[in-house]
């Protein structure tokens, strides 16, 4: 990190004072404000408007000669040509860290870049770091939630970090997570990168002790050897998963209008991610369902095993397994005799291991348990799921039938499908390998009690809609695998 600054004082301040603070619900000034107040951050919050009065009940400081207390961060939501002397301000006061949200520098042109470098100067007279300006905020979960965000939604904690090149990328990827329920750590939109950069905040993610995981949305960068060096580093111990914008000329030229970023040369880039241990991805959802496969356990090698509940699916998960450099492998002849005790008689005999419609919870567990015991496979993708919990939910809302008639077979049902998952998340805790759940669609759309993806989600289990998906999301997490074992000199003979 450049002067090898630390950053505490932005993600774990004790004290925030908000410049900008407004009681008009249509500005920044009180949105941003009210979702500091409003998420519990137990720090102190000092409002300030030179206007001074209350907002909502707290006092509104008309300077920052007038708190009381010593501040670490700085939110500045005023007008661009107020930011110069809010940051000398701050600067003069010794407050270590600022948020500037406030739009209209370098992404507009020469005038804003010149105005965007005083404001820097200013800022590091008094050896004070900055995000942005041009920022849509910071959250951070920890110790308590700070959310200087203008995303609205409330965010759960957890171990995925996410540092992006773009608010609105930052809102929209964030609010998938949250609809898996996977938490995050630390949220950064970088804003112009006047002061502190992406790959400041790698490093910084590469040292905090709450992520695990580290997602970027990337446009350009300023220290590109840099910032590989430390994805080189940090690779090992916390994936990467990264989308590039701005790939195409086009891309560029807008990446440039945006944050003022100047794109490089994609082969290049994709290249050193590569060389970098970087997981690279196309799109939100794939960073999504990229971010869940790496929560689970690591792939030791790359052969895989298909159970499903439907032939079509079976094949459609081959032909993506060998499209994504997986292998799906013939049972050997002594668990094609074991499985024989296990399933009906006109099962496959094969991988993918049709099991059509099993009769009892126990038939697919019990696959699964010999195929893990089996040490030829490295990952199960369990699939044709969540059609138990439909079945039970359109025999309860039937006009045909009396509710009383199916009520205790569809409970029954619900249970069985529930305690599945269970089993599945047990069998996942004890063999430290992956098992995909891939659930039909309409459990994704239609949300109920003991809905199996909520049911999964809720477990860190992230279950996919499609066979595609599912493998997609594997192989990524496979070759990420690999990748680690060959840095690390590891045997990987499949």
């Amino acid at each position: 990190m450049t002067g090898g600054t630390d950053l505490k004082s932005l993600f774990e301040p004790r004290n925030i004072a908000f410049i900008g603070a407004s009681t008009n619900v249509f500005k920044w000034g009180f949105n941003i404000l009210h979702h500091l107040v409003n998420r519990g951050f137990t720090g102190g919050i000092f409002p300030v408007n030179p206007r001074g009065g209350e907002w909502f009940g707290r006092r509104v400081y008309t300077s920052l000669d007038e708190i009381p207390q010593a501040v670490d961060l700085a939110v500045i939501v005023v007008a661009d040509s107020l930011v110069l002397d809010s940051i000398a301000q701050c600067a003069a006061k010794g407050i270590p860290a600022a948020i500037v949200i406030t739009a209209g520098f370098s992404e507009t042109g020469q005038e804003g870049a010149r105005l965007e470098r005083r404001v820097v100067e200013a800022a590091r007279s008094g050896g004070m770091r900055i995000v942005g300006p041009n920022t849509m905020g910071v959250y951070s979960a920890y110790p308590s939630t700070m959310h200087v965000l203008m995303g609205s939604m409330p965010l759960q904690p957890g171990c995925v970090a996410l540092a992006v090149q773009s608010g609105n990328l930052g809102t929209s990827i964030s609010y998938r997570f949250l609809r898996r329920k996977v938490g995050i750590s630390r949220l950064i939109s970088t804003g112009n990168e006047a002061d502190l950069t992406m790959e400041d905040f790698l490093e910084y993610l590469e040292r905090d002790e709450q992520t695990r995981i580290i997602c970027l949305y990337v446009e350009g960068l300023r220290r590109p050897r840099g910032f590989f060096e430390t994805a080189r580093r940090v690779s090992p111990a916390k994936p990467i998963v990264l989308i590039r914008g701005g790939r195409t000329a086009q891309g560029a030229a807008a990446a440039l209008s945006h944050t003022g970023a100047l794109a490089g040369d994609d082969a290049v880039f994709s290249a050193m991610c590569r060389q970098s241990g970087i997981i690279e991805v196309s799109t939100m959802d794939e960073m999504i369902d990229v971010t869940g496969m790496l929560m689970q356990p690591p792939m030791p090698g790359r052969r895989v095993a298909i159970i499903t509940l439907g032939g079509g699916w079976g094949v459609l998960a081959t032909d993506a397994c060998a499209a994504g450099g997986l292998f799906v492998e013939p049972l050997s002849q002594d668990l094609v005799q074991t499985l024989d005790t296990i399933l009906p008689p006109y099962w496959s005999r094969g991988n993918p291991i049709d099991l059509v419609a099993p009769s009892r919870v126990s038939v697919i567990t019990d696959t699964i348990t010999e195929l893990m015991e089996h040490a030829s496979v490295d990952a199960v993708l369990l699939m044709g799921l969540g059609y138990m919990s439909l079945r039970a939910r359109s025999w309860m809302r039937s006009e045909t039938i009396p509710k009383e008639a199916v009520q205790e077979a569809s409970e029954l049902m619900m249970e069985e499908e529930a305690r599945l998952f269970g089993l599945v998340a047990g069998l996942i805790g004890t063999y430290r390998r992956p098992i995909v759940p891939v659930i039909d669609i309409m459990s994704f759309d239609i949300r109920f009690d003991n809905n199996p993806v909520d049911f999964l989600d809720s477990r860190g289990i992230m279950s996919y809609s499609a066979p595609d998906r599912a493998v997609a999301a594997l192989a990524k997490a496979a070759g990420y695998h690999q990748w680690v074992r060959r840095t690390s000199g590891m045997d990987l003979q499949p």
